[in-house]
């Protein structure tokens, strides 16, 4: 019975024959090519978010905390960005800058009357197909002021004579203008209100010099020696359309 069973197994065995002159080594396994090729998924088509999407409003609050800290010169400003389909943010950003600085180690004071500047341009979003609503984004800025400051107390000491004198300078008019690359963080807070920071390269373009003088502060932009600056934002939004329904497919692309 044992035998019976023994060959029966080895009748219903297949065997694959094998071409003696073929190296195992080399062998290449086939696979189905329907397997391998995978179809391509279909992108999302046009906008998600309609053309006139919102506006938000921002004010610049970092300047107001520096000077509690010390800091002698400012902008302070305010902000409305308009939303085109979550892609585009034209921004006019508006404000005043002084100065009542004295250099250390230097024989001076300069002051810049509170100036109103400009400041015009546009960010780029590029995730604007996205749900979130907290991005990262750039942009272009062009900016214009027109402001007079003053330099007091420019002690004049004359080691010959053992003689000292304090001399001034009022209203020195100037204008400047410049523009800015820029880079930055909008983060949803609550709701439709909103924070973020923004982190600025600036180059001067022009500016008015004067017969004695020229300016240190520009309005809008900072000291003009200085190539970087820095703003922190608190904004609210508010919103004018809603976002269109995926089809099928577009979510399919997105999963």
């Amino acid at each position: 019975m044992f035998l019976l069973i023994t060959l029966s197994s080895m009748a219903q065995r297949r065997i694959t024959p094998v071409d003696p002159t073929v190296n195992p080594d080399t062998v290449v396994i086939q696979t189905d090519s329907t397997e391998m090729q995978q179809p391509e998924k279909p992108k999302i088509k046009g906008y998600l978010y309609p053309l006139l999407n919102g506006l938000t409003l921002n004010v610049n609050i970092l300047d107001g905390v520096t000077k509690i800290f010390g800091q002698t010169y400012g902008n302070y400003e305010i902000a409305a960005e308009l939303d085109l389909h979550n892609r585009f943010f034209p921004v006019w950003e508006v404000g005043v800058g002084y100065a009542d600085n004295t250099p250390e180690g230097l024989n001076f004071t300069y002051r810049t009357h509170p100036s109103l500047y400009n400041r015009v341009g546009m960010n780029y979003n590029f995730g604007y197909n996205k749900d979130a609503m907290s991005f990262f984004y750039i942009g272009l800025r062009y900016g214009f002021s027109i402001f007079s400051y003053d330099i007091d107390n420019i002690a004049m000491e004359s080691s010959y004579w053992d003689e000292s004198e304090t001399l001034q300078m009022k209203n020195q008019h100037s204008w400047a203008h410049w523009g800015e690359l820029l880079g930055g963080l909008r983060v949803q807070v609550y709701k439709n209100f909103y924070m973020g920071w923004t982190a600025r390269y600036r180059m001067v373009f022009g500016y008015k010099k004067n017969a004695a003088s020229e300016p240190w502060f520009i309005p809008g932009l900072g000291p003009k020696s200085s190539p970087f600056g820095f703003t922190y934002t608190v904004g609210y939004r508010f919103s004018f359309g809603k976002k269109r329904e995926l089809t099928k497919e577009e979510l399919s692309a997105i999963e």
